[in-house]
């Protein structure tokens, strides 16, 4: 009978000293992927540019679109409702000093041409359907692509932008 009682003791001390120490000596860290850090593979010969290691977006383009240098920025390309409904999270969940949300729309005349607007797709942000929104970091890395339309995609990047920002 005096076995059992230590058998059960120890079976129930055993998970909670581990719990305490990966509480106080683990580190529990998560990292987002850096694209194209090893450059650029194949680019369209029409596309020209510097396409070197790591790749980081000119800092002319995100001028062009008021993307400022924060610790994170979303870069979103013809927003819909369903996007606008979508990004107000961003902004409930994170202040202003944390990151920057610019759209891009093709507007004549006083905006993004329609050319300018297809060469920042294809040959600076590199943007394949279905996704219409970039994660860029403060060093101008592009650390992901989403689909904001849909709440599972904002899920992410929600997730994502607190890891680079180290705010879990």
């Amino acid at each position: 009978m005096k076995k059992k009682f230590v058998y059960l003791f120890l079976a129930l001390l055993l998970p909670a000293l581990i719990f305490v120490f990966l509480k106080y000596f683990g580190k529990n860290e998560f990292n987002i992927p850096v694209y194209y850090e090893n450059g650029i593979d194949s680019v369209s010969v029409s596309c020209g540019g510097d396409y070197s290691k790591p790749y980081v977006l000119p800092d002319s383009v995100l001028l062009a679109i008021e993307a400022t240098s924060k610790p994170a920025q979303v870069i979103v390309f013809e927003p819909t409702q369903a996007t606008q409904i979508e990004l107000n999270r961003l902004t409930d969940i994170f202040n202003q000093r944390e990151f920057t949300k610019a759209e891009v729309k093709v507007q004549e005349g006083t905006g993004v041409s329609a050319a300018r607007y297809r060469r920042w797709i294809s040959c600076i942000f590199f943007i394949k359907k279905p996704y219409n929104a970039v994660l860029v970091d403060d060093q101008n890395r592009i650390r992901g692509y989403y689909t904001l339309d849909s709440r599972e995609e904002m899920d992410r990047l929600i997730l994502e932008m607190q890891i680079l920002l180290k705010r879990y």
